[in-house]
């Protein structure tokens, strides 16, 4: 009667260490599924925490941006409104004194420096959103990872555990698959939070591009109100140098005024031995100052010299010969134009004496 008792005991015993090993297996696989689940979380939280804090480091840059760039922006409108409200007679004035210039110098020195510290600012904030978006791809290809390495697990672990088919193994399969749903609800989740990190992300970069556009345009009038008050600086020179040219010219005519007119010294010429004075006449002297300078400049040996007149030893020829007189009023003539020479001279006195 013993014996047959022993291969009962032992059909008995076996299903039970079966058991045994598969709910050790399970375990050690729900297990792991925990420990991936907590990395999985911590991995996320860490992500989290890091994308809210470069989130609002860029949200903090984009209002300095935009407070500099508002700033900047009334400045250039104050300029244009006093720009339109004068003149372009009055701009002229203006341009004379020596204020003004000074203090365009000095707005756009302060526009230029404010231009530069927006390009540096935007730089970074370029570099920043290029590291950004360099986690975040390295972020999302982990989870895809973790994901699939979950699904692998997943889809193991049900395989093992559609084979039993006793209660406890249906509570187990239960439990395993309300896991599931709270594994899909958080990859669910993670999705989400990733189609709003690239809402954010694009929505950033829209507005990075209309930064770069406001400062490219606000780049332009400041080169147009560069180039504008160059050319007001060159008027202002030229204009400065006309009026020194001018108060340099005017002393001068006052000068040439005061000055009294060069003397004329017009060549003369003996006739014979009786002393005849024959002047040139000078163009730029008034008639009655050439008789007062003839007066005054004959020789002191002719003292019987009359202007206009002959000497008396010629005159008296020219009575008893009229020839001779012609031909001494021909000389006379003659020698009043620049080509008479000392021969011409001598043949005139010839024919007198004969």
């Amino acid at each position: 009667m013993e014996a047959p008792a022993d291969p009962l005991e032992s059909k008995h015993v076996l299903p039970s260490k079966q058991k045994t090993v598969l709910a050790k297996s399970q375990e050690r696989h729900i297990l792991s599924l925990e420990r991936q689940k907590q990395e999985l979380l911590e991995v996320n939280k860490q992500w989290d925490l890091q994308f809210r804090t470069m989130k609002e480091l860029y949200e903090k840059q984009l209002a300095e941006v935009k407070a500099k760039l508002h700033l900047s922006e009334r400045r250039v409108s104050d300029l244009e409104e006093e720009r339109h409200r004068h003149p372009p007679e009055k701009e002229r004035l203006q341009f004379l004194d020596r204020d003004r210039p000074s203090q365009e110098t000095k707005e756009t020195k302060v526009l230029s420096e404010a231009l530069h510290e927006m390009k540096e600012e935007n730089k970074l904030l370029k570099q920043k959103n290029a590291s950004l978006i360099r986690k975040q791809e390295h972020y999302e290809c982990e989870i895809s990872r973790l994901n699939k390495a979950l699904l692998d697990v997943l889809k193991k672990n049900c395989s093992v555990l559609g084979t039993p088919s006793e209660a406890g193994d249906k509570n187990s399969l239960d439990d395993m698959k309300t896991q599931l749903e709270v594994l899909k609800q958080q990859v669910q989740i993670y999705e989400e939070d990733f189609r709003k990190e690239r809402s954010d992300r694009e929505r950033l970069n829209e507005e990075k591009e209309a930064l770069q556009k406001a400062n490219e345009r606000l780049q332009t009038q400041l080169n147009k109100l560069n180039s504008q008050m160059r050319t007001c600086l060159k008027g202002k020179e030229q204009q400065e140098r006309q009026l020194q040219q001018q108060s340099k010219d005017i002393p001068v005519q006052s000068e040439r005024l005061t000055y009294p007119p060069p003397l004329f010294l017009s060549p003369c010429v003996n006739y014979g031995r009786c002393g005849l004075v024959l002047h040139y006449q000078d163009p730029r002297v008034h008639p009655v100052s050439r008789r007062a300078q003839e007066q005054q400049q004959h020789s002191p040996d002719c003292q019987w010299y009359v202007p206009d007149q002959f000497p008396p030893d010629v005159q008296h020829k020219a009575n008893e010969c009229p020839s001779a007189s012609f031909s001494v009023e021909k000389f006379v003539v003659r020698k009043r134009s620049p080509s008479l020479t000392a021969f011409d001279l001598k043949m005139c006195t010839l024919k007198t004496a004969s």
